[in-house]
């Protein structure tokens, strides 16, 4: 055999051992791991009190430091937020999400899903704030029409030696509740479908694989029935707070509830690739638990935002005698005086038939006292502005039945009116439970042309208002509901009507 043929056989025999090597599936490892998560925090950086309670608890700042001091205890974190972090406060909306991700930046976190916030500000300004990112934004069935990535699909970390993949996943209702005009030219691709592909692309290079899901947690527990080869779904999107950790076949699925009251802390022991043991629970943020250090970046950020927020904020439009309600649960499944009131100043501006919006767009109360410019934000935070549509009386009773069709459910796609008043059976299956509508005092007519004004998100097919879709509109004010519920308690007050407008009869 000649020299060239022995260094032609080294060169096959090296080549031939490589190819095993890289074909042969990493040593299974061992270690330990802590997933810390949060998720929908909708920008509340700042301490808050539920709704009949005193107490103050939650805060992202203040989060901030129960996470360092974690990291100080144990360095093998991985810190993971499962989306709808950087729309719903003031401090976010007015700066493009872009405050929340300086904070995450400054709290070290490894990874985000998208969440169907993240696109309220547009994809433009999306992309700005993955950019500004010092960790990927996970949305891996969220793909152009050419099916290129929006962001990152998923990735790999390695926590004492545990080489851990992640991959996110977005709600597939996204674009009916952000505008329509925010995710144009995207798909939202099957969960399923693509939850399967990426543990079949990171199911040979890594130990663990986590789900960073928000879809909310009855697809979550849907996903981990169908898909094997998750290890863990951490979740978001219900708001759903999970005491414990919840195993569905081998996958442990967590989320924490909302708005940073809850940190979660999922501690595993991996032995040989696999999750071998694993202790989750939730940890509350609590008023008497300490916040950042004024020196700190996170303080020092949040105190930068908020001077810059303070001045336009502060403006005092009127004043309400009683507490407005805008409770999530009560906009959602019932008529309350603050939708009332926003409903009234809607038909007042455009001088429709009557109006018909989403109490979803409701995202806050206003308690009795001076209303300022930021009271009014922080309830009507999505810069949405006033549509008027004509539309006949049939169309606008199948709308009105959609918006009932899951009732008792809370529902963002629930209701509010003016200039209606709506009597309907819950007994009845959806879709036929409208009993009678009244508009101006008068029995609706199905063939007759009405004028109803909405906001643009709903005229866009929002909350699947596909039958607003459907009518070219009378006019499209570009006015946002905000600057007209200013000028509206600016010249007529505050006092908000109580009347029942949605009625349920036995």
């Amino acid at each position: 055999m000649s020299r060239r043929s022995k260094v032609n056989v080294a060169l096959v025999v090296t080549l031939l051992v490589l190819a095993l090597a890289m074909a042969m599936p990493a040593v299974a490892a061992d270690g330990k791991l802590t997933i810390v998560h949060v998720n929908d925090v909708h920008g509340h950086i700042e301490p808050f009190t539920r709704s009949g309670s005193k107490e103050e608890v939650g805060a992202f700042a203040k989060a901030s430091v129960y996470i360092e001091q974690l990291r100080k205890e144990n360095p093998d974190i991985l810190l993971l937020a499962a989306g709808d972090m950087v729309h719903g406060t003031n401090e976010a909306n007015f700066f493009g999400g872009l405050a929340i991700v300086e904070l995450m930046n400054h709290m070290g976190f490894d990874a985000m899903a998208l969440g169907n916030h993240e696109f309220n500000y547009g994809q433009e300004q999306l992309l700005k704030m993955a950019q500004a990112a010092k960790f990927p934004f996970l949305g891996a069935n969220v793909v152009h029409d050419d099916g290129k990535l929006l962001c990152n699909d998923y990735a790999i970390f390695e926590v004492d030696g545990v080489k851990v993949g992640v991959f996110g996943l977005t709600t597939t209702d996204t674009p009916t509740v952000t505008h329509p005009k925010n995710v144009i030219g995207l798909k939202f691709l099957c969960p399923a479908a693509t939850a399967t592909k990426m543990v079949e692309a990171l199911k040979d290079q890594v130990d663990i694989v986590v789900c960073l899901s928000h879809l909310g947690y009855d697809v979550d527990q849907a996903l981990a029935a169908a898909v094997p080869g998750i290890d863990i779904i951490v979740g978001g999107h219900s708001h759903t707070m999970l005491a414990q950790p919840k195993v569905v076949g081998e996958t442990i699925i967590v989320q924490t509830g909302e708005w940073t009251e809850h940190v979660g802390v999922l501690s595993l022991a991996v032995k040989d690739g696999k999750v071998a043991s694993f202790d989750g629970k939730l940890v509350k943020i609590t008023q008497d638990m300490p916040a950042p250090a004024p020196e700190s970046p996170v303080a020092v950020t949040v105190e930068k935002y908020k001077a810059a927020l303070a001045e336009k904020m502060a403006v005092k439009v009127g004043t309400t005698e009683v507490s407005l309600d805008g409770e999530r649960p009560n906009v959602r499944t019932r008529t309350t005086n603050l939708a009332n009131l926003i409903t009234d100043a809607m038909r007042e501006y455009s001088g429709a038939d009557a109006v018909l919006t989403n109490g979803g767009g409701i995202r806050a109360s206003i308690n009795a006292g001076n209303i300022t410019v930021g009271d009014i934000y922080t309830v009507l935070p999505f810069t949405n502005t006033i549509v008027a549509i004509e539309l006949t009386g049939d169309k606008i009773v199948s709308a009105i039945e959609h918006g009932l069709s899951k009732y008792p459910e809370a529902n963002g796609g629930f209701c509010q009116v003016s200039g209606m008043i709506v009597k309907f059976d819950p007994e009845k299956p959806a879709g036929s439970r409208v009993v009678e509508v009244l508009i101006k005092g008068e029995p609706i007519v199905g063939d007759k042309l009405y004028v109803l004004a909405t906001n643009d998100f709903m005229a866009a097919g929002g909350d699947g208002y596909v039958w607003f879709t459907e009518s070219t509109p009378v006019f499209d004010s570009g006015v946002m509901l905000s600057d007209v519920l200013t000028e509206y308690i600016q010249t007529r007050g505050a006092a908000a009507p109580t009347e029942i407008r949605i009625q349920p009869v036995e």
